[in-house]
């Protein structure tokens, strides 16, 4: 009497799969780092909220309009740049926090900290902004130009 075996072979799901930008492969798909997403890992994340921004600022009831330029930094792989100067730091690919920081304008020291969240085509951004020990929070409400 003979005994008959049959091994099956597990096939690596990741064998062919090249994640980009340290994301790493798990079950055929690839889990990316911040700022990158997409199937492998290609995209920067933070292209989303790169460009010309437009729309609301609302400051404790009083509404104007407002227009904002949003670029990468050149430096950090997870920060965006608020007109160059306000720090965005992603928490997801959606999400940022803008950690506590001042910035100067026309000789004036502001201290600033919120968040922003993109939903679909619109950033709603959320800032505490404090100056000569005064201070309020702005809510903005912007789509892309």
């Amino acid at each position: 009497m003979g005994l008959l075996l049959f091994t099956a072979c597990k096939k690596d799901p990741c064998k062919n799969v090249s994640c980009q930008n340290g994301g790493t492969c798990n079950d055929g798909n690839c889990t990316c780092r911040l700022p990158w997403e997409g199937s492998r890992c290609e995209v920067d994340g933070r292209d989303k909220f790169v460009g010309a921004w437009s729309g609301t600022q609302n400051c404790g009831g009083s509404v104007d309009n407002v227009r904002f330029i949003i670029t990468k930094s050149s430096v950090e792989a997870t920060v965006i740049l608020i007109e160059g100067e306000i720090r965005g730091e992603l928490t997801s690919s959606t999400t940022f926090n803008v950690p506590n920081q001042q910035i100067v304008i026309q000789g004036t020291a502001y201290t600033i900290s919120g968040n922003g969240v993109l939903n679909g085509n619109v950033l709603t951004l959320n800032l505490n902004i404090s100056y000569g020990g005064q201070g309020g929070t702005c809510a903005y409400t912007l789509t892309r130009l």
